[in-house]
């Protein structure tokens, strides 16, 4: 496995807690141990470090983790028996290919690399992306991603069709759990106002908590104290959307909370009324929607047919993308008429438990007709 430290750590380690809770023994492999959202650490200010380089500097080091990643994995495997690997795979990714052979091989490929590169203003390497990604779908078994948009891609690089099998996100069934008993305990709309908004998640530039620092100024326009916001999380765009709140004249009305362990997060949520993810990457499924619906939160999202795919409009309440003034419509008619609320988030969390890692890794064992 070669992840960060951010959803795709906390992805890898639900995935592995699912295949466990099925019945079966799983051993990680990775260049470093799996911290999601660790910044303390010496791994984890390294990567900070490695942020500020130019993406060409990046992508090598990223190379050289491959290197690392490759002699692990197979140290592991020469030490006992492996019936199936499952390998999350990198923008320049070789080691599937390489230990293809072992055994079966399952590789994640997550929303297209280049969709983020762009949106964040990066290159890379093209030809090499793309020959590593036919490389890999030539060797493995099946591959996994997260979206129609994202297996249109792949396919389009010559990776057959019937390998690839769309996976959305989801959630633990032991988080679900905790979910249905912290909702029952703490309904959105039993405390307040003011009614608490929030956000949780990566603070990067396609999640754009940005529109959400201007949809509260809106609200606090006409209804001054009325709502506060609660964001959950770190990444680049922290220092940048702290200068906003400044501008926008919001102090004593945002609460950054900064990183947190996941199951701490995830309690986290239970604290909102209303829970926003203000935008998001039109090829992906994002965790947060997962997370908000186990914990019945009334949520707002924006109306891309990647988000839509996962739930329907009694369920989520979708907005115009990248709108402000739709976003603060939609929150003062949640907070207007908060039963009705309640039910949308109560909708959202009957159809979250379809969504759980364990369905998808055992979906995932049928397509390979492998049993328990």
């Amino acid at each position: 496995m070669l992840v960060g430290r951010g959803g795709d750590a906390i992805q890898m380690l639900a995935l592995a807690e699912a295949f466990r809770n099925l019945g079966h023994e799983v051993k990680l492999s990775g260049p470093n141990p799996l911290q999601p959202y660790e910044f303390v650490s010496t791994e984890g200010r390294l990567r900070s470090c490695l942020r500020n380089l130019p993406w060409w500097a990046k992508d090598i080091f990223e190379l050289g983790f491959n290197l690392i990643s490759l002699w692990k994995a197979k140290r592991l495997l020469r030490l006992g028996d492996v019936d199936l690997i499952y390998h999350r795979a990198g923008i320049y990714d070789f080691i599937g290919a390489k230990l293809a052979g072992h055994c079966p091989l399952v590789a994640h490929l997550d929303a297209p690399f280049p969709v983020e590169r762009a949106f964040r203003g990066d290159g890379y390497f093209k030809k090499l992306h793309e020959r590593a990604m036919r490389s890999l779908g030539r060797k493995v078994r099946c591959l996994v991603t997260v979206s129609d948009v994202s297996k249109a891609y792949y396919a389009q690089l010559g990776l057959h069709e019937e390998k690839i099998l769309i996976m959305p996100n989801g959630i633990l069934e032991r988080l679900l759990q905790l979910g249905l008993q912290q909702a029952n305990e703490r309904p959105p709309f039993c405390h307040g106002p003011p009614w608490t908004i929030g956000f949780v998640g990566s603070i990067n530039r396609w999640h754009r908590v940005d529109l959400l620092l201007e949809t509260l100024r809106l609200l606090n326009t006409d209804n001054p104290g009325l709502f506060r916001l609660i964001a959950v999380g770190s990444g680049e765009e922290y220092a940048r959307l702290q200068a906003q709140e400044k501008q926008l004249s919001l102090e004593g009305n945002v609460s950054w909370l900064g990183p947190m362990p996941h199951e701490q997060a995830f309690r986290q949520i239970g604290h909102f009324d209303i829970a926003v993810l203000p935008h998001t990457l039109t090829t992906g499924a994002p965790l947060k929607l997962f997370e908000y619906a186990a914990l019945a939160r009334p949520a707002i999202a924006p109306d891309i047919p990647n988000l839509r795919k996962l739930f329907a409009d009694d369920e989520i309440c979708f907005v115009q993308s990248e709108s402000p003034q739709a976003m603060a419509e939609a929150i003062l008619a949640m907070s207007f008429r908060p039963k009705k609320a309640r039910r949308l988030g109560q909708r959202t969390q009957d159809r979250v438990q379809e969504y759980t890692w364990e369905n998808n890794v055992a979906r995932l064992l049928r397509e390979l007709h492998i049993t328990n």
